[in-house]
């Protein structure tokens, strides 16, 4: 019997153990299976290293500048590689590395990330734990760099002039940054860790760097990876409709004070401090946070100027301007947005005005999340593929794709991602829907108005309305969404103070993919107004979620010609010059574009439009006494309605 036992239990551990070889040989094969799709990439090249050393020091531009810069090199069993290897690189003025912990074991960086407080335990956990868990390197922001590592590159992230340890002062131009990652570019290319095959990573102002370093034609910039980046800082962001983002402004000038008052990361040799005191008293108050809070509402129209007759946005702050150098640059382009993303209308711009190899993807999230990994997609799979091609020559099929990968919000999982190779769809059909008169009986608004396909034949018909200036989309929009999540409100408390538009309950799926288009008729006695759009879904229970917004101030309702492909939607100029005053009683038609969107509208809910002329938190409307009465004109001859571009089913 115990022969007879012995030899079962002999039997049943080589079993165990053979399944075990198995399953390892198993998970082995399966990795080294090639694969290259959107979001998967695998088997193209080896993880050769095990670890990573951060290294920390200055570099000197021509003009005797020294420039604080973290080296992250790969290594094996501790020791950085020896051989030359492709280098990502990212320009920034957000610090390269931030010190969480002051000496004194304090959270120091807890209200710029809006920290949970799981977070900020786990944080805690790894400051005990790990030498590096007093500070927020490279690695631990952009959690895909650790894997390229492994696969052999390196990374460098460098401080812009005038920010965290670098010295000098900061310059907000385009054209200085751009001249000055040129010269980095080259000094990256002759040091012994780079092979001369150099890519830009980065998002928002170091995206915008990224694209402006492009146009400098430098040779060893094979590719940029830029993430949410504007083609036009004032109508994109800072004065979206020629209305002031106070939103956006009074966060920027937050955040970028707090980076500068923080405590700081010297660089290695710097143990006591002293070089970082310097450069942060060579630049005295010349501070990005103060120039943002100082400048952006002195500059209210697209042609002020500065002291010196220079245009300040058209001149420093946009970027149009580079793209015909950027194009015979040829640098290869891979843009990512999100829909709700500050910068998702100049995303599609950009795509518009490349000649360059590119691609577009557009994620379901905001400025937030634009660069991490989240259920929708494994962002630095799209990383690895996309530098694995240019930088390493790895034909991995990442250019054999449609060009632009989209996200429809609402559709189930396995259709929710989407390709196209033109922009706009060529499946789309602009349909017109118009305002008419209610009631539906699914708001309590001032007009509960229909929204309908069939224009309206009646003659002076209108909506009267009384501005309501504490009409909101909420504290935590997507102007504010940087640091942390968007989370707008049920926006019924919003469409109730406002004008709506809202269709009878649908009969089937609708999808609306690309950029919506309002005109508005309007008469006042008001010398001026701001109108705010919104495009909403309404469930069955009522509830009222954010979908799109346009916005537009009427004294900047004049439309010209963008000096750009603006894709055939509405531009205004902002030009100072270029205002129209309101004749009083006279009707008069805003015609503007709602920021981009693809979302499929469920069967039996509702789409409305919510019309309001304030956004209180969010956008600087002059608040007028008494409040301003207008009607919104809804008849044959001033016909007000939405222009949805909707997908024709398959």
């Amino acid at each position: 019997m115990n022969k007879l036992f012995d030899t079962k239990m002999i039997y049943l551990i080589i079993g165990v153990i053979l399944v075990i070889a198995l399953f390892l040989l198993y998970k082995k094969l399966a990795g080294q299976a090639k694969v290259s799709e959107f979001g998967k990439y695998q088997g193209y090249s080896k993880e050769i290293y095990g670890g990573n050393k951060r290294i920390s020091d200055y570099l000197t531009l021509s003009n005797g500048t020294r420039l604080a810069y973290d080296l992250i090199l790969p290594t094996k069993k501790g020791v950085p590689a020896s051989e030359r290897l492709p280098v990502l690189f990212k320009y920034t003025p957000y610090l390269r590395t931030f010190t969480i912990f002051d000496r004194n074991g304090k959270n120091i960086i807890a209200d710029l990330f809006d920290l949970s407080w799981m977070e900020k335990a786990m944080l805690r956990i790894r400051y005990w734990l790990s030498d590096r868990g007093r500070y927020m390197d490279p690695l631990f922001r952009t959690k895909y760099l650790k894997n390229m590592l492994k696969h052999g590159y390196a990374v460098i992230v460098v401080e812009r002039p005038g920010t965290g340890a670098s010295f000098g002062v900061m310059d907000a131009s385009f054209e200085v940054a751009a001249k000055n990652a040129n010269e980095i570019l080259d000094w990256i290319a002759g040091q012994e860790w780079c092979n001369g095959n150099i890519g830009m990573f980065g998002d928002s102002f170091q995206a915008m760097i990224q694209f402006a370093t492009a146009a400098m034609g430098n040779p060893h910039l094979k590719a940029i990876f830029p993430t949410s980046s504007s083609l036009d800082n004032y109508s994109a962001v800072i004065y979206r409709g020629g209305v002031y983002n106070k939103a956006f402004g009074s966060f920027f000038s937050w955040a970028t004070s707090f980076m500068e008052s923080a405590v700081l990361t010297p660089v290695d040799n710097d143990r006591d401090g002293i070089l970082l005191a310097q450069a942060r008293k060579e630049r005295n108050s010349a501070t990005l946070g103060e120039k943002s809070a100082e400048w952006f509402r002195k500059f209210p129209f697209r042609d002020s100027t500065i002291s010196d007759g220079k245009n300040f946005w058209e001149v420093g702050s946009a970027l149009y301007p580079f793209i015909d150098r950027i194009n015979r640059s040829s640098v290869p382009v891979y843009l990512t947005t999100g829909w709700f993303d500050i910068h998702t209308g100049d995303m599609f711009l950009w795509y518009a005005n490349l000649t360059v190899p590119k691609r577009l993807t557009i994620r379901p999230v905001d400025h937030s999340d634009v660069e991490d990994k989240q259920f929708d997609l494994d962002y630095g799979a799209e990383a690895h593929r996309w530098f694995d091609y240019w930088l390493k020559g790895i034909d991995n099929g990442v250019m054999n794709e449609p060009s632009i990968h989209y996200y429809v919000m609402g559709a189930p999982k396995k259709e929710a991602w989407q390709t196209s190779s033109q922009w706009p769809l060529g499946k789309q059909k602009p349909t017109r829907f118009y305002f008419g008169k209610g009631k539906t009986g699914s708001i309590d608004s001032v007009n509960d108005g229909y929204l309908t396909t069939e224009s309206s034949t009646a003659l002076d018909t209108f909506d009267a309305y009384t501005v309501d200036y504490s009409t909101t989309s909420g504290k935590k929009s997507r102007w504010t969404a940087i640091n942390w999540p968007r989370n707008y409100p049920d926006m019924r408390s919003n469409d109730k103070k406002g004008l709506t538009y809202t269709t009878s309950p649908l009969e089937t799926d609708v999808e609306v993919t690309g950029h919506p288009i309002v005109h508005l008729w309007l008469t006042t006695d008001a010398p001026d107004l701001d109108a705010f759009v919104y495009l909403e879904e309404v469930d069955g229970s009522g509830k009222s979620t954010y979908i799109s917004e346009g916005d537009l101030r009427a004294s900047h309702r004049k439309l010209t010609k963008a000096p750009f492909n603006n894709l055939g939607l509405p531009y205004h100029s902002h030009y100072q010059s270029d205002l129209l005053p309101i004749q009083a009683g006279e009707p008069f038609e805003l015609v503007f574009n709602l920021l981009p969107t693809s979302y499929r509208f469920h069967k039996g809910s509702r789409i409305r439009m919510t019309i309001a002329f304030a956004d209180t938190d969010n956008f600087d409307t002059p608040v007028i006494g008494p409040a301003p009465k207008l009607h919104l004109l809804r008849d044959m001859n001033h016909p007000s309605f939405i222009q949805l571009p909707v997908v024709q089913s398959q």
